[in-house]
């Protein structure tokens, strides 16, 4: 059972939200109370429609608020979905008879799992279709709770244009109509978040996966040119390099905690020690644990990463506004969901050449900011 009042990370019901709010043309039905509702359409910002169910719904039953809810709005979207909560879930009511049959129905209730269960529950319900003469790719990993998409998905536009390849649909977000001409192939940019629509080609988290990706969509496609990346790949690492070791030579190599998606969180590990000689004192989870050379813990709960960082005081920590708070003597870089108290209006990529100069730049100054000698220093 999740800890709801400690928990860091939305469940499987918000999962779901943010896989269809995030594609124009579709609206979102959350079936059960305004509780269920106010909790994504707060963190998703985007319209999202709720049947609002009371004490006495339950009771009697919930199939007429939600028929009633369809019919209303159905007119209004090209194509409806509605994300089934707990509550109606725990009663078993059967919807089929009650809302037409071209109306998504989403079984994603908050006890169902983690927030990447119920995405994948809502990506799997889509109706996507592949077309094999598409020489584009599909781009995967992209939803409304991460604060990197939008930056993803500008950044991947520039770089697989540079190469000659097309974006054909984005797993979860543009448009409807996209859906409906899928490539046979995908492109990465969230590793925890994939939607199995479209034969893996690899990931654009990083220069050097982002340099294999294009030479598998040059194996792939005719006409893919993977050079124009592959000649900036080497300016990025040559300024990053120089960067880095201007700091290295007036400071310490500074110590991290990372908390985030897993995939993202040992990206960012790996690139700090990579560069920066940093030393990882935990890569923390929001997900799941996996295999790191890292000392890796799973980090979802408030307690949890509480412990983590009193265990062994960071002097950068990369995370949320709660790791942030927790451990406010550290040097701070927003890395993920959710970030409070703060302006962010530029789009920040985290994958392919600006993600990663992005995430070094920031990382420099806020040690910089940090340093021994400056007001607030570590």
């Amino acid at each position: 059972m999740r800890d709801c009042e400690n928990a860091l990370w939305p469940c499987a019901m918000t999962g779901a939200v943010s896989c269809l709010a995030g594609i124009d043309g579709i609206g979102t039905v959350i079936h059960g109370p305004s509780g269920c509702y106010y909790y994504p359409a707060t963190i998703l910002h985007r319209e999202i429609h709720c049947t609002s169910l009371i004490e006495e719904d339950i009771i009697c039953g919930t199939g007429e608020q939600l028929r009633d809810l369809v019919t209303t709005i159905r007119p209004r979207y090209p194509l409806l979905a509605v994300v089934n909560t707990c509550t109606p879930a725990i009663i078993g009511e059967d919807f089929s008879a009650l809302i037409p049959s071209d109306v998504l129905m989403v079984d994603s209730p908050g006890f169902l799992g983690t927030f990447e269960d119920g995405y994948r529950a809502a990506v799997d319900m889509l109706p996507v279709k592949i077309d094999p003469r598409s020489t584009g790719v599909n781009l995967d990993g992209v939803n409304l709770l991460d604060p990197f998409s939008p930056g993803n998905v500008i950044e991947a536009h520039r770089i697989l244009s540079d190469a000659g390849v097309a974006v054909s649909a984005t797993f979860c977000s543009g448009n409807l109509e996209d859906l409906y001409r899928a490539s046979s192939v995908r492109a990465g940019t969230n590793p925890d978040l994939c939607s199995g629509w479209g034969e893996a080609a690899g990931s654009l988290l990083g220069l050097r996966a982002t340099q294999d990706t294009l030479a598998a969509l040059d194996r792939r496609f005719p006409g893919v040119d993977p050079g124009v990346f592959e000649r900036e790949m080497e300016t990025v690492r040559e300024a990053i390099t120089v960067a880095c070791g201007k700091y290295l030579n007036r400071y310490e190599p500074p110590s991290v905690a990372i908390f985030s998606w897993s995939g993202y969180a040992e990206f960012a590990a790996r690139m700090l020690h990579e560069y920066l000689d940093a030393a990882i004192t935990v890569v923390g989870s929001r997900n799941r644990a996996g295999t790191s050379k890292f000392r890796t813990a799973e980090a979802s709960s408030l307690p949890v990463v509480e412990d983590l960082l009193a265990r062994d005081p960071p002097d950068l920590v990369l995370g949320s506004s709660f790791e942030q708070r927790l451990c406010p003597a550290a040097a701070f870089v927003p890395f993920t969901y959710p970030l409070r108290g703060m302006v962010r209006l530029r789009a920040r990529p985290l994958i392919g050449s600006q993600g990663l100069l992005g995430l070094m730049e920031d990382v420099l100054n806020a040690c910089r900011d940090h340093a021994p000698g400056r007001p607030g220093g570590y």
